[in-house]
């Protein structure tokens, strides 16, 4: 929010300013009063301040800056609990004055830009970015015409706002026009002597400090009614003080740049303009505090030095956490980038025990804040609280760890509570549809018991016993009645649902996404790529869109298949075959798989037999490249497995759907000859699958006594 300092000095200038608005001048009593209110605020006395300001509303009622520094102080007063009452304050205040808060005009702007600032401010802490934006984007075509520090708070808001709503694109032109505006001159190369105030010590972000109070509509009056007040001051401690203010304000852009950098992961001008900070803050003599050690772990996780992010990450614990009152609980964070860089070394439990203390901290925060439950959080909890709320992104970072220990169901629980604050997210609504899929898998049989299932029992003894064999053993559409019965609308960890998910998916994934990487000129010269929002987790870039889309298309795919609609599946994976000319390779095997799998299914065995031969996929590689930026590699499958990843494997499975279509369209000898292939290159760990098919065609083949030796041999003695 913006900065406290603003709202004292402003207090005491409110009634020198206010003349324009009540058509008389302020008394030399009422300056005095407004003076006394101010002293009285930078000392924390909120309860002398309102007592004063409510002497000097008496002789200025109808004055809106009166109005609105009464409103500051005793939200101050109240330890910025009472969110609900300040903004009916505000709003009252824009009645009375004869406009709409949520409208910003031209007219009189300068004497209403403050009540719109905190308007915004408000709206920041509440995680509503983009009415915030709404507002402040008008106000920034005006910025000329605002006081300098109303005009310093937008373009810091506005900053931070673009973060908030993962736009970080859109964050370096309003720094770069601050500094241009705001920062004429260069900062000395030695620190001020001079402290900040004590309420900017605890907060080191200007807008997060606390609420703007009302101000004049010239900045000089404010600048000498304060130099007045003080007849100590001087020439050389007025620069001071300037320079000071420069070198806060400086050093706060520097941060947001860096931040938005590691957002849209440029991580070579991210590394220059963080060693710029640190080396700043040394030369200076000051230490690193929590938010450069914390921008520093991000930079060495992003470039995928995992243990040296833990490294840095933990120097934390030598800096002193900041108050408790204002900003993000240490100790949430702390433990969120644990195990977020954990999940990256592809340590899921470790990571997950992390993420579960980062919510049980949370859990501490709120009782502690907040003892008696109540359904009004804005005026029971302090606004700093709800603007550090982070459930959402822990529930996500949990989910997906939770996805990657093989639990589905409880990774689904927790992705579904962050999908009613992220709905538009696709790289959301993919992870719970894999979710679906994970769930469908685990319910299928393992091959012991697909094997035995083989030979459903036997009639007769003796010569005269006869074994009767399973018309069919693959039980992927085992759930379809179960579900079919069921609302596909309806949140459960089902294929209905998975359907849905991935659906929405395709929906919401931007069209022709560029996928041309810069250069490391283009991007040293501030180029910034196209990227497409996806809270909680980071921006999308052009390839990760893409590898979305090729993933979303290869699991639409093959639950398709499990509904038995053949006809969708053979539609998704065709798209999936054109979806990219670089398509990863094991996707151009799924989706080879999954059409030729859908063509037989629809009687089409002739033109399953193209996409079944081995060499339309050509030389491939197995390594999946749709994985979030920040999380480990994919989940790992058994090894002992007819779904091991491996490209010989992978081979096998082309031969063996080759192999059921040569028989269907009956031609035995070329599928007896490719499925001898296959089973000798199993090395006796036959799948269930092949001994089924190899007794079809033994059978067909008039061969009973070889048939009657596969089920002696492979399933009778297992």
């Amino acid at each position: 929010m913006a900065e406290s300092k603003t709202t004292t000095e402003e207090a005491q200038s409110s009634t020198t300013t206010s003349e324009s608005s009540n058509s008389c001048e302020a008394t030399d009593g009422e300056r005095d009063l407004a003076q006394a209110a101010h002293a009285e605020f930078i000392k924390s006395n909120y309860n002398a301040a309102v007592t004063l300001l409510n002497q000097l509303h008496n002789t200025r009622p109808k004055d809106p800056k009166v109005l609105m520094n009464k409103a500051v102080v005793e939200y101050y007063k109240s330890d910025l609990k009472n969110t609900s009452a300040f903004r009916k304050q505000l709003v009252d205040i824009c009645v009375q004055s004869g406009f709409k808060i949520d409208e910003v005009g031209s007219a009189d702007e300068v004497d209403r830009s403050v009540i719109h600032l905190n308007n915004c401010i408000v709206l920041y802490h509440l995680h509503q970015y983009r009415a915030a934006l709404s507002l402040l984007e008008k106000m920034y075509t005006g910025l000329e015409s605002l006081e300098e520090s109303v005009g310093i708070g937008v373009c810091l808001l506005m900053a931070e706002c673009y973060l908030g709503a993962y736009q970080p694109e859109k964050v370096l032109p309003v720094i770069a026009h601050t500094e241009t505006t705001f920062l004429p001159q260069p900062l000395p190369h030695t620190p001020s002597p001079k402290q900040p105030p004590p309420q900017e010590k605890e907060n080191k972000s200007p807008e997060k400090t606390g609420v703007s109070a009302g101000s004049g509509s010239n900045g000089s009056s404010s600048s000498s009614s304060s130099s007045s007040s003080s007849s100590s001051s001087s020439a050389a401690t007025d620069e001071i003080r300037c320079s000071a203010t420069q070198e806060q304000l400086r050093g706060k852009l520097q941060q947001l740049r860096v931040r938005a950098m590691l957002m849209m992961r440029s991580l070579r001008v991210a590394k220059k303009e963080l060693k710029t900070i640190v080396t700043h803050a040394v030369s200076a003599g000051k230490s690193l505090n929590v938010t450069l050690v914390s921008l520093k772990s991000q930079l060495e996780y992003l470039k995928g030095n995992f243990r040296k992010a833990i490294k840095v990450l933990n120097q934390c614990a030598a800096i002193p956490p900041p108050s408790p009152t204002y900003g993000p609980s240490l100790g949430v964070m702390y433990y969120n980038n644990l195990g977020v860089i954990h999940l990256g070394l592809g340590k899921p439990t470790v990571a997950c025990l992390y993420l579960q203390k980062a919510l049980q901290e949370t859990q501490t925060l709120n009782d502690t804040e907040s003892p008696e439950p109540s359904g009004d959080w804005l005026s029971t909890r302090s606004i700093y609280q709800l603007s550090s709320n982070v459930q959402s992104e822990l529930y996500y970072n949990l989910g997906v760890t939770l996805l990657h220990m093989n639990k589905p169901d409880k990774a689904f629980d927790f992705l579904l509570e962050v999908l009613q604050v992220h709905s538009t997210n696709p790289r959301l609504w993919l992870r719970l549809a894999e979710c679906c899929i994970a769930v469908h898998k685990s319910c299928l049989k393992d091959d012991i018991s697909i094997r035995k299932s083989v030979v459903q029992g036997t009639v007769g003894v003796g010569i005269h016993r006869k074994i009767c064999i399973a018309t069919c053993i693959d039980n992927h559409n085992k759930k379809k009645d179960l579900e079919s019965a069921s609302d596909a609308a309806f949140p459960e960890p089902t294929l209905e649902f998975g359907r849905l998910c991935l659906r929405n998916t395709l929906v919401l994934l931007p069209e022709n996404a560029s996928t041309t990487p810069l250069t490391d000129e283009q991007e040293a010269s501030g180029v910034m790529p196209e990227l497409y929002p996806a809270g909680p987790s980071s921006p999308l870039r052009g390839t990760e869109v893409v590898s979305l889309r090729v993933s979303a298309l290869a699991c639409s795919a093959y639950v398709c298949l499990c509904l038995s609609d053949h006809s969708a599946a053979l539609r998704h994976a065709e798209t999936l075959l054109v979806a990219h000319p670089k398509i990863p390779g094991i996707y151009k095997l799924l989706g080879h798989l999954y059409a030729g799998e859908a063509l037989i299914c629809l009687g089409r065995v002739s033109e399953a037999v193209a996409h079944f031969d081995p060499r339309q996929v050509g030389d491939i590689s197995l390594s999946s490249s749709s994985q979030d930026a920040n999380q480990s590699p994919p989940l790992l499958l058994p090894n002992d497995s007819w779904y091991s990843g491996n490209l010989s494997t992978a081979m096998q499975v082309m031969r063996y759907n080759l192999s059921v279509a040569y028989a269907l369209r009956g031609e035995l000898d070329k599928a007896n000859n490719i499925l001898k292939e296959v089973w000798t290159e199993r090395n006796g760990n036959i799948p269930p699958q092949v001994i089924m098919l190899a007794m079809y065609i033994q059978l067909q083949m008039g061969h009973a006594d070889v048939m009657r030796n596969i089920v002696k041999k492979n399933i009778l003695l297992t």
